[in-house]
């Protein structure tokens, strides 16, 4: 079974596509549990904790697991309290502004994850990709953008609006923080693994702290829901797949990488949504997809290929499969 997560969790192609759709799943289940069964979310993001140190914990390979010493592993509390606390934040955050508006601040992660990145990481980017992230961050941000009947739907004081913003733009910052923290801390690890402990034991910690202070959201007991569904297990299963996905995915690949496939992932929801569940699609969405598409495409491709002639372009594709056919 070791070799198994190993051989896969190497893959990138395979972990983009773990991402994306644990991610589009998680809004869907959470969407479709919270309407049908009451359950506290505390207790949730507890069990998936719980669930992803468990699951970390016995594919760890005896070896490793007898060499693990907590010398220095106490950097892993910040990543951890990190999310918490944004956890923490976009409750807040939703209490003054609206969905919609919320969908639209949360964009700012981009931005901030790739500054972020490019300065903890240390890793130079060229001029064009930070364009390409520029049109990544306007993109989503046109895909998202309420309609002005939602807007006229939900009105809030400008007061409100304001401290809202504050909130989301430490909540960006915070999710930029953890996020390339946490890749910084996995890729120093010997062991993908054993990272996953030190940092999912300290958002347990984190969660069990959030619990007790919280109110278990007006719950009678903190595990109602879980005694007489299967859907809030299913939101646990589903968020400790995502976090998996995105610990290996730091790993094997980086904050970018996790950028463009949650983006794609929003894209898939949208898209599935209005197959599916009768979401309307407006165009200024289809066309902030279609702009974060074209981002990927010029931060990822080479750019010796930007910089060709549509003939060279041309020429190097039918070379290409000419290659494949003698083979």
């Amino acid at each position: 079974m070791r070799n198994f997560v190993d051989r896969w969790a190497r893959n990138r192609f395979f972990l983009v596509l773990m991402l994306m759709g644990s991610y589009s799943v998680q809004s869907l289940l959470i969407t479709a549990s919270k309407k049908r069964v009451a359950y506290s979310t505390d207790v949730a993001v507890l069990l998936a904790e719980l669930l992803k140190l468990a699951f970390a914990a016995v594919m760890l390979p005896p070896d490793a697991r007898a060499a693990m010493s907590l010398s220095g592993r106490w950097l892993y509390a910040v990543p951890a309290t990190l999310y918490t606390l944004q956890n923490r934040l976009v409750f807040e955050a939703l209490q003054r502004i609206s969905p919609p508006q919320y969908q639209l601040l949360n964009n700012m992660k981009l931005f901030t994850t790739s500054l972020v990145f490019r300065l903890v990481m240390q890793r130079q980017l060229r001029v064009l990709q930070w364009l390409a992230l520029v049109l990544l961050v306007l993109g989503m941000a046109l895909a998202t953008a309420p309609s002005s009947e939602t807007a006229a739907e939900s009105p809030q004081a400008d007061r409100e609006v304001r401290v809202g913003v504050c909130i989301m733009l430490a909540v960006s910052w915070c999710s930029a923080l953890a996020g390339v923290l946490n890749e910084w801390l996995i890729k120093r690890s010997p062991n993908v693994l054993e990272a996953n402990i030190w940092l999912y034991g300290f958002g347990a910690v984190a969660a069990v702290f959030q619990l007790l202070v919280m109110d278990s959201e007006g719950m009678q007991t903190p595990f109602a829901g879980f005694t007489s569904s299967l859907y809030p297990w299913s939101v646990v299963l589903c968020n400790a797949i995502l976090g998996q996905s995105i610990a290996f995915l730091f790993r094997y690949a980086d904050s970018i990488v996790k950028l463009y496939a949650v983006s794609a992932a929003m894209a898939f929801t949208a898209l599935f949504s209005s197959v599916f569940l009768e979401f309307s699609m407006g165009f200024h969405s289809a066309a902030g997809y279609l702009v974060s598409f074209l981002s990927m495409c010029l931060y990822y491709t080479p750019s010796e290929v930007l910089l060709s002639t549509d003939v060279e372009l041309l020429a190097q594709v039918t070379a290409g499969r000419e290659k494949d056919k003698s083979k």
